[in-house]
C-alpha cells in the first residue's frame, strides 16, 4: 500500500501519522492560566531537539480556528511551562486532562492531582511524577494551515525522582543512569491506545 498524503483531508493524514509514528512520548505540561488557576494538558507531538542548549519541542494545535489551545496561549504569554512525563498509572487522568475546557478553568480540579511548589521557580511539579523539566520558552513557530504552534522551550531545571535514578550512577556531569521500569513512562499510540514499556534490553555498539 502507497499512500499519497497529498490526495488525504487533514484528518486521514493525522490518523495515519498518529499510528504509524508509534510509541511517542507524552509531555504533560503545567502552565500558569494567569487567574490564580493552572492548566494541566498532555501532548503526544513532543520529543527533544537540541542538547546545546537544552531544548525540547511540542506541537500545540487550536481549540478553533480563532482560539489557540490554553497552554499555547499561556506559554506565549507567561512563557515559563513544567513538562512531566506521566507513568503508565496515569492513564486514565492524563485521557481526563485532554478535554477541552473554557479558558481560565483548572484542570487540576477535577484530577484528583496535587502540586508541590519549586524553590526559585514560578509554577509548581506535580506530585507522585517520576520526571518534570522546568523550561522557560525559547520561541514558538508556528506550521501549516491551522496553524499548529511548534513550541521550542529550554530546559532550566530537570527533576528526577531518586528512585529513579541507578545506585552509584547519580552523578549528571559524568553519565547519569536511570532505572526505565522505575519511571515507567505512559506513551501515545493511535486512537485511545497507549503503550508501556514492558520490555527494555541493551544492544552494544559495533567496536
Amino acid at each position: 500500500m502507497i499512500i499519497d498524503f497529498q490526495k488525504l483531508t487533514p484528518a486521514s493524514r493525522y490518523f495515519t501519522m498518529v499510528q504509524t509514528i508509534v510509541p511517542r512520548p507524552i509531555a504533560w505540561i503545567l502552565t500558569d492560566n494567569g487567574n490564580q488557576t493552572l492548566n494541566l494538558a498532555p501532548f503526544s507531538f513532543f520529543n527533544g531537539v537540541t542538547s546545546r542548549p537544552p531544548i525540547v519541542s511540542v506541537s500545540i494545535g487550536k481549540k478553533s480556528p480563532d482560539e489557540k489551545k490554553d497552554t499555547w496561549r499561556n506559554i506565549e504569554e507567561r512563557r515559563h511551562l513544567v513538562i512531566h512525563i506521566p507513568q503508565v498509572n496515569h492513564a486514565a487522568t492524563v485521557s481526563q486532562t485532554a478535554a477541552t475546557l473554557p479558558f481560565g478553568l483548572s484542570e487540576l480540579d477535577e484530577s484528583g492531582l496535587e502540586c508541590i511548589p519549586m524553590d526559585g521557580w514560578p509554577l509548581p511539579r506535580l506530585k507522585g511524577l517520576p520526571i518534570a523539566f522546568l523550561a522557560e520558552c525559547h520561541s514558538i513557530v508556528e506550521v501549516g494551515e491551522g496553524p499548529q504552534g511548534l513550541v521550542l522551550a529550554e530546559i532550566q531545571h530537570a527533576f528526577i525522582d531518586d528512585a529513579c535514578v541507578v545506585p552509584g550512577k547519580d552523578d549528571p556531569n559524568t553519565r547519569l543512569e536511570l532505572d526505565i521500569s522505575k519511571i515507567n513512562p505512559l506513551a501515545r499510540l493511535g486512537g485511545n491506545d497507549y503503550a508501556g514499556v514492558n520490555q527494555s534490553f541493551t544492544v552494544k555498539r559495533p567496536d
